[in-house]
């Protein structure tokens, strides 16, 4: 399989992100995303992406879709990859590596007596089996559940049909 990706087919055949937010993503390097094989710096290069950065790319867009911003977004790859700099490949890793199937966000509203602290936020790799219980044990959370195991072998089947 290649490992030379381009942003077209990153846009268009595999991850679905718009492109001018992966132009955005990447030129302003948010959450450690890069294209790593070629940057393409000159507007006629083109750049050029490992499957890693594929990933990584998946995972932002999956939790920007979501409905989180800048902050929280970083917030969740730390707490995935244990860094403290946002780094989208390697929490797309280690979530591969653990064959998670759902990245669950559990985040408390603000209350009336803590306006300008941010909201508590836990991170969870759960199954399917586990996600009822999540929102029995947390009744006035907001709730994130996000698909990624589904989305990481969609990538991984087109790739491989691509490729």
């Amino acid at each position: 399989m290649s490992t030379e990706i381009n942003a077209e087919d990153i846009c268009q055949r595999l991850v679905g992100i718009t492109a001018i937010y992966l132009q955005n993503f990447v030129s302003r390097r948010l959450y450690g995303l890069h294209a790593s094989v070629k940057p393409g710096k000159v507007r006629v290069q083109r750049r050029l992406f490992s499957r890693d950065d594929v990933f990584g790319i998946a995972l932002v867009w999956l939790l920007f879709e979501s409905g989180l911003r800048g902050d929280p977004i970083a917030r969740v790859l730390n707490d995935l990859a244990g860094t403290k700099k946002a780094n989208a490949n390697l929490a797309a890793k280690k979530l591969l590596d653990k064959n998670a199937e759902y990245l669950l966000v559990i985040r408390e509203p603000r209350g009336p007596k803590t306006p300008s602290e941010k909201p508590e936020q836990v991170v969870k790799v759960a199954g399917r089996s586990e996600l009822s219980s999540v929102s029995e044990q947390n009744p006035a959370a907001d709730l994130l559940f996000i698909p990624v195991g589904h989305k990481f072998e969609d990538i991984r089947k087109r790739m491989e049909i691509l490729f």
